[in-house]
Order: structure tokens, then sequence, then C-alpha cells
């Protein structure tokens, strides 16, 4: 039994052009500083399913505040032998997180323009290990917060499609995967 048993629900969704519709005014981006502090709010261990929240494959979790409070460690898969890491911190009072990826990438992290209180969006930053044009990566990343005892978090794999005018977002197999 975790430790702190939590439920986690991975969503992995396919795009290829994202459209949002709505009449409401955005919100204001949050505070760097207190998304990592929500972030580091999510230690201990979480479970749930990937895709399907009732019937999808399940998902270990575990979140580690480490370095003196300065990083969180996201393990996902634990012992699972496609264990992946992401580390989320602070540099220069801006939120940055790396993902270590099965695949042996390393894709970095920024906080989204378009991130609320309750939804974490990560924009690709860079990394190593991969060519972003046309290497297979986790290209964005998204943790929604929908209660004390609940996360959902989407992963979007960009896969180049060869012969068409897209290059789409597709459905890692691994919520994380590289």
């Amino acid at each position: 039994m975790p430790k702190y048993p939590r439920t986690f629900q991975p969503v992995v969704a396919a795009i290829c052009a994202l459209a949002f519709a709505g009449t409401a005014a955005p919100a204001e981006k949050p505070d760097d500083r207190a998304v990592y502090d929500r972030i580091v709010s999510l230690a201990g261990d979480w479970v749930g399913h990937m895709e399907d929240p009732l019937a999808g494959p399940p998902v270990a979790v575990r979140y580690v505040v480490a370095s003196a409070g300065r990083a969180v460690i996201e393990y996902q898969d634990i012992g699972q032998g496609s264990e992946m890491a992401t580390v989320y911190f602070l540099a220069n009072g801006k939120l940055r997180a790396t993902h270590y990826s099965g695949a042996g990438n390393q894709p970095a992290y920024k906080l989204g323009g378009e991130s609320t209180a309750d939804l974490v969006l990560l924009e690709l930053d860079g990394g190593t290990g991969f060519d972003p044009d046309h290497d297979g990566h986790i290209h964005q990343g998204e943790i929604r917060f929908v209660s004390p005892d609940r996360i959902e978090q989407r992963w979007f794999h960009y896969v180049r499609a060869e012969g068409t005018g897209c290059d789409p977002l597709v459905p890692g197999k691994e919520t994380g995967g590289g």
C-alpha cells in the first residue's frame, strides 16, 4: 500500500492542431514559483490508469522533493524496465523541467504562457539527444490539478509523419514516453 495513496490519471492525446473555444476572458498566467510549490505538494506515491481513468493500463508515479527543496523528481513506471524521470526546478525564478526518457533523449520544458493555477502547460524548450524537427520525443505536457488528491497528466509525443503536410503529435505508448 502506498504511503500516500492518491489518484493519478494520465491521459495521452493525439492532436495535429489544437483549438480552444470559449467566451471567458483568459486567466492570468500563474507565478512560476507558485506553480513549482504546487508541484512540490505532489510529494508521495500516486496510482492510476493510462488513457482510461478506470480501465486503462495501470501506472504508478512517485514525486520526490530533492536537493533541499530545489528540485522535484517525478518517477514513472518504477521498476517496470521502462522507468522515466522528469525533474522540475526553478532557474532564475522560472519553472523548468527536464524529462529523462527511456528512448535516451532529454527534452527540456518551460512553463507555457497559457498555464493557469490549475493547469500547468509544459512547452518544449530545447533538450539533448534528439533533433526536435525529426526525432520522436515528448513535445509538450500538461498537469491538471483536479482536487487535492487527484491530478491528470497528458504527454504529447511528436513523431514526424512522412509524406504529410502536418507533423502531428501522436499518443505515446506510456505516459511520459520518449
